[in-house]
């Protein structure tokens, strides 16, 4: 969000001459209509730097480097700037002063151009086409268009007023007698720039193919569209137009209940934006239904270079997933057969190369394919807050979601880098209480039309009835204010999730980019696991930033212009609206990727943060009104109800007992609205006052703290020699950091004093007994567990442990064996050698047994005898080996047993 540098620059303010350029002054015709007006209000409108603005019936131009030299001047004239003022003769400023006052008040500024137009009605909105031709003036129910001059005769320097070129759009369309009109758009797919779309109140749509060489564009619109008759047709086949100029009017029940509020186009046929984007267009009504017309174009129009690829490949796309859908509706079908057919008739086509914009920038302009037809269906309404009251529509904004860069460009092909975006489509809402509801188009809005013949069957079509999932809803009103208006958006210059909207409070900014980021990386990476929990926290923690760069400084319920926003290296980045044709204004940071050539200023180390800066004060406008009361005096002279000059005598009658009541009402009035004005002033200062003493409060309160840490307010008794005095800053601060260090070292060494005394408090120190058993666990337990397992060498022969008499295994180095000392000695080693020595002795025993049992030649007696030897000496050999394990096994088991009672204790 850009931050604010400015607000209420002193060339737009009172009584500089680009105050004067809102100003209403006594050429003004006064005798224009009264009438209420119930729309919006864009009476500012720019083409670049320059600025047209409406007051009353009339038109204004200026150029605002022009209004800012002239601001200057004129501050340097009346001695804001001193130090150039005091070079100059005092009579010659004098002159100077007097000199400008003259030219404001009759307008005779260069500064300021007056162009004549045809309106006699007081001008409500203000549109500049894309192309910088024509500019479209509206009024309540009359809409004109205006062929503009190039900038250069504008810059002639001729302050005469310049009449200018007048054509009535719709003479028998947009008149009195007919629905006001709401708005009036330009179609961004023109290739001209010229298409105006105009939107009445009564849901007729026109579209206006201009054509400065002839005049027939002006009077018949090329395309007109009912949306009440086209909301109920069936069939291509049915009247869609628009009523005429003394037609009567058929009775249909969608007449108050499609009464159009606001209408935008989705997008601007940037090639970054969905195909379909662009040649949407989105209408709101009063009572909150929302629909969309798509593709709505003129005969001819551009097609961006990403448009045909995206659409064909979305269409394609769509197409295979339906021919393999069983249950696919004929309706879906039928949508799908219906934009085949215009792409194919757009395939056909060989399209007009014409230069763009850029100095090598070309663009292709298409013919509207005649198949399926020009107009296509109604789709919606698309319900907004169907489970809540959002209150009465009054502005529509939409965002085009971005293209799908990974369905359009291969894998092989240099893709330049997207820019950042959501996937989906933002449609804002305005309401007349102020708040902006935030919806997202999840299904997004694509080519349809209906059908050419009446279906057989009576079916209800499910999908024109869908909904609009809000995902924010943002109070913009004033927390003293309950009064209702009519709010505005304006599209931001520099982001396009940035948006402007212009209440009866001021003008805030909107930023999205907060929560569109999280939003697509959750769209993009979507996974059913625990979806439900991340969107709840999404929902939670994302919040659109706010800010309010404008603030209207009276009360809010008078009518306030939509806002603009003018980019420019020498004027900054401008926001200008106007509220009873006083401008306000705020100056804002352009954004590092809008100006790529400004230099980045890294703000000083250790600088406070700036305050955001305030608008100065504004004189109210009752100080400068001219009294009632002369008029009502000259009134009375010439009536003879008082004496010439107030010097003869009154007479008193009934007629001078009113002529002095109502000299007392205006008095009362006058006088009260100048009271109210000075109480304004009063509580200004007051508060100024207020925020003066807490500052220097403050700045005392980080006084005494940096008295205190440099010692200024104490004084040291003697010095080290015991002479009395004070000691100098350095000498204090010294001290102080002395006293510190000491302060830390005694604090170290009382955390060290209570870490002993909690390690004392688990028990007390062992004894040297203790320590010594202690040493011999540890020795016996890396005896038993060895602390590198893959360091353990194989097992060492029984046979170097164990010595028996008539046993082979008796004599190790037979079998070239070799036992050490340090496996001798382990306990890990002697029980392993056992075990081994256990298995081999049960092999040999079977082994004998085996043996036995295969020797069958022998004498009985011969077999008893050695049966019986053998078995003897098997029971003594065993015997001795299950003695030596039972040793083992009691020696390990009491290992055991002590190391877990040491363990325990």
């Amino acid at each position: 969000m850009p931050k604010i540098l400015a607000r209420d620059p002193s060339w737009l303010a009172r009584p500089s001459p680009g105050f004067q350029l809102f100003r209403a002054d006594g050429r003004q015709n006064s005798q224009s209509p009264d009438v209420r007006y119930e729309g919006p209000l864009r009476k500012i409108a720019h083409r670049g730097t320059e600025i047209f603005v409406a007051v009353g019936n009339e038109l204004r131009w200026s150029e605002l480097g022009m209004l800012k030299d002239a601001g200057e001047r004129f501050d340097r004239s009346h001695g804001r700037y001193e130090e150039e003022v005091e070079e100059e003769d005092v009579e010659k400023a004098y002159r100077a002063c007097v000199k400008q006052k003259a030219a404001l008040r009759d307008g005779s500024l260069t500064s300021k151009q007056i162009l004549k137009t045809t309106v006699s009605r007081p001008i409500q909105q203000l549109s500049v086409s894309p192309s910088g031709d024509f500019i479209a003036i509206l009024t309540s129910h009359t809409c004109h268009v205006a062929i503009l001059p190039s900038p250069t005769h504008l810059h002639s320097g001729d302050s005469a007023p310049l009449r200018l070129k007048t054509f009535q759009v719709g003479p028998t369309a947009h008149v009195l007698e007919q629905a006001p009109l709401i708005s009036a758009l330009w179609h961004p797919l023109s290739p001209s720039g010229n298409c105006l779309v105009t939107v009445s109140k009564d849901a007729c749509v026109r579209l206006w193919e201009l054509d400065r060489d002839n005049r027939s564009t002006f009077d018949e619109p090329s395309l007109a569209v009912d949306l009440k008759k086209l909301g109920s047709a069936t069939t291509t086949q049915a009247d869609f137009s628009a009523s005429k100029y003394g037609a009567g009017k058929a009775f249909s029940p969608d007449t108050a209940e499609m009464q159009v509020a606001a209408a935008c186009f989705g997008g601007h046929g940037r090639e970054d934006e969905h195909g379909w984007a662009g040649m949407t267009l989105w209408i709101a009504m009063s009572e909150g239904d929302v629909y969309a017309l798509c593709p709505f174009l003129p005969s001819k129009w551009r097609a961006p270079a990403t448009l045909k690829p995206s659409l064909t490949t979305s269409a394609v796309a769509k197409m295979r997933a339906i021919g393999q859908d069983r249950q696919a509706t004929s309706a879906e079908r039928r949508v799908v057969d219906q934009q085949r057919k215009w792409l194919a008739d757009l395939d056909e086509q060989d399209p007009m190369i014409l230069p763009a914009d850029g100095d090598f920038d070309m663009v292709e302009v298409y013919s509207r394919p005649d198949r399926p037809g020009a107009i296509p269906k109604l789709q919606g309404p698309f319900y907004v807050g169907s489970e809540m009251d959002i209150g009465e529509i009054t502005d529509i904004h939409v965002i085009a979601a971005k293209i799908n860069d990974e369905a359009l460009f291969d894998d092989d092909d240099d893709e330049a880098s997207a820019e950042e975006g959501l996937s989906v489509g933002i449609v804002c809402i305005a309401t007349n209480t102020s708040k902006v509801h935030i919806c997202l188009d999840l299904d997004g809005i694509e080519a349809e039309w209906l059908p050419t013949k009446r279906p057989r069957a009576i079916t209800v079509d499910e999908d024109d009835e869908k909904d609009l999932l809000v995902f924010e809803s943002v109070d913009l009103s004033h927390s003293d204010s309950d009064g209702e208006g009519w709010p505005t958006f304006t599209t931001s210059p520099t982001d396009r999730y940035e948006l402007l909207a212009t209440t009866p409070c001021g003008v805030c900014a909107l930023d999205f980019r907060p929560w569109t980021s999280l939003l697509e990386d959750e769209l993009a990476h979507a996974s059913e696991a625990g979806a439900d929990f991340r969107l709840n926290v999404l929902l939670e923690s994302a919040q659109t930033a706010v800010s309010r760069p404008i603030e209207t400084p009276a009360e809010p319920e008078r009518g306030i212009n939509a806002a603009i926003a003018v980019v420019d290296v020498s004027l900054g980045y401008l926001l200008i609206t106007s509220a009873m044709n006083v401008p306000l204004s705020a100056i804002l940071d352009i954004p590092s990727e809008t100006n790529r050539y400004a230099p980045d200023v890294a703000p000083p180390i250790g600088a406070l943060p700036a305050p955001e800066p305030r608008a100065p004060y504004q004189p109210a406008e009752e100080f400068f009104l001219p009294s009632a009361l002369p008029q009502l005096i000259k009134t009375a002279n010439d009536k003879k109800l008082l004496g010439s000059d107030l010097k003869q005598q009154v007479r008193f009658s009934s007629a001078t007992l009113q002529l002095m009541t109502e000299a007392h009402r205006i008095l009362s009035s006058e006088t009260h609205r100048l009271g109210l004005a000075a109480s304004d002033l009063f509580r200004r200062c007051e508060r100024m006052r207020a925020e003066l003493q807490d500052q220097v409060r403050r700045v005392k309160e980080i006084a005494d703290k940096v008295d205190t840490v440099v010692g200024e307010n104490e004084g040291a008794d003697a010095d080290d020699e015991g002479n009395g005095g004070e000691m100098s800053s350095n000498d204090k601060i010294e001290y102080r950091v002395n006293e510190s260090n000491e302060r830390t070292i005694e604090l170290n060494d009382r955390v060290d004093a209570l870490r002993k005394r909690m390690l004392m408090l688990g028990g007390r120190q062992l004894s040297a007994k203790e320590r010594v058993f202690a040493e011999e666990v540890q020795k016996l337990q890396a005896g038993i567990e060895p602390a590198d397992p893959m360091a353990v060498e194989a097992p060492t022969e029984p046979g170097a442990i164990l010595h028996m008499p008539n046993s082979s295994l008796s004599a190790p180095e037979a079998e070239g064996e070799t036992v050490t000392e340090k496996d001798a000695d382990s306990l890990a080693g002697r029980f392993e050698a056992v075990q081994t020595l256990h298995q081999r002795l049960v092999q040999q025993a079977e082994e004998l047994a085996e043996r036995a049992q295969r020797d069958g030649g022998g004498t009985e007696g011969g077999r008893a005898g050695g049966a019986s030897a053998a078995s003897e000496f098997k029971k003594r050999k065993l015997a001795a080996v299950m003695g030596l394990l039972e040793r083992e096994t009691a020696l390990v088991e009491g290992v055991g047993e002590r190391l877990g009672r040491l363990s325990a204790a």
